[in-house]
């Protein structure tokens, strides 16, 4: 255990260097890891404004247990509430601190701290603003025991650094949808978009999904949360779970590259739904978006629902186009989903005439076929979204 007065400072300059470039917090960790002489060092973030455990990095810290406490324990974890009741910068001792009939009996300790041998641990609150409560921890196992008193006066000396180096970089413990996507560029998308948190946080909403959730039961908002009926809402969880356990496991570095980043599909219905409502949904990776290591994924989910797809802007296909009224007219019921048979009789027209319109409507927008009319129909912008 190197202690020195020169190991401290050297410690205190990775820190700033940590502060300037988010990618190398996982230094800092290895090396206070080493220095302390525990068994794992764990920085956690809670992001007030989503009401979500946002970041979760640290050493030593076996990826299948962090996915387990993040999916799992924390929600029952009895250690933070006491952790986040305290002063900032003030100390919380595991198991001393609890009291011992609930580490005798708590899932936390006899499903999870005590198999992966994680019993102690001590923790403070680095930095509360609105915005977030950044935690810093340490965890140890039968053979290191609690922290060593020297080592804990170690850490009393180095903690206002690693505060101001986290207030300095409060970034990369927080959701940014600005960051990960552009929310400005998410708000102009014609199709419903909801992030989400891996456990459901809603982090972010278009106009487009704001209208669907006004018109659509299948999918609700309660409570900050996404809510999807029974079984879906079960389903979708268990996939963007697995999901992520693939983007941290051990081919992570693949799912960085974007080799992972296909969309997943699901298909919602309940009894007293007519039509179904399909969910396309995929993780927006911090770790390629923002060199950050610990910030957890955001779910992006793509809705689809056929009596609220937004309608094609006739006024914008003849401007682009130059499609007469009847012409926009028929694109737009094409894009609806309708046949050539069924808008003949929408509109009380014979169907060769449909059939004539819809050749000049091929010519037009430089297309062959009805498939690729309608991608090129769904891909335009829609007037009803405002800039």
């Amino acid at each position: 255990m190197d202690l020195s007065e020169q190991s401290l400072h050297g410690l205190i300059e990775l820190v700033y260097d940590a502060a300037e470039h988010q990618e190398r917090w996982r230094a800092v960790y290895d090396r206070l890891r080493d220095v302390l002489r525990v068994k794992s060092i764990h920085m956690f973030a809670l992001d007030k404004r989503h009401g979500t455990l946002s970041y979760s990095d640290g050493a030593n810290l076996p990826v299948e247990g962090e996915l387990a406490y993040l999916q799992r324990y924390r929600f029952i974890d009895p250690r933070i509430p006491l952790v986040l009741s305290k002063p900032v910068g003030t100390w919380t001792h595991f198991p001393q601190d609890l009291p011992p009939d609930m580490v005798a009996t708590h899932p936390l300790y006899q499903e999870f701290l005590v198999p992966y041998d994680r019993a102690f641990g001590s923790a403070c609150v680095l930095v509360d603003t609105p915005e977030a409560s950044v935690v810093f921890s340490t965890l140890g196992g039968a053979a290191e025991g609690p922290l060593a008193p020297e080592a804990l006066a170690v850490l009393d000396r180095l903690l206002p650094h690693l505060a101001r180096a986290c207030r300095i970089s409060l970034r990369s413990f927080v959701y940014s949808t600005q960051a990960l996507v552009g929310h400005l560029l998410v708000n102009r998308l014609r199709q419903p978009v909801i992030l989400t948190g891996p456990e459901g946080e809603v982090v972010h909403t278009n106009p487009a999904a704001k209208e669907l959730l006004r018109t659509v039961d299948l999918v609700r908002v309660e409570e900050g949360r996404l809510r999807l009926p029974s079984p879906h809402q079960e389903e979708l969880l268990r996939r963007c779970a697995e999901m992520e356990q693939a983007l941290k496991g051990p081919d992570s570095e693949a799912a960085e590259d974007g080799e992972d980043t296909q969309f997943r599909s699901l298909r919602i219905t309940a009894p007293d739904q007519p039509d179904a409502l399909y969910a396309f949904f995929t993780l927006l990776s911090p770790q390629g978006a923002m060199g950050t290591f610990g910030l957890r994924p955001v779910v992006m989910l793509l809705f689809y629902h056929p009596a609220s797809a937004p309608a094609s802007d006739g006024n914008l296909l003849h401007a682009v186009f130059g499609l007469s009224p009847a012409e926009a007219r028929i694109a737009t019921l094409l894009a609806e989903g309708l046949s050539l048979k069924q808008i003949a009789e929408v509109q009380g027209t014979q169907h060769d005439t449909v059939r004539k319109q819809l050749r000049s409507i091929y010519e037009k927008t430089a297309t062959n076929r009805q498939p690729e009319l309608v991608r090129l129909l769904l891909h335009l912008p829609h007037q009803a979204v405002q800039y």
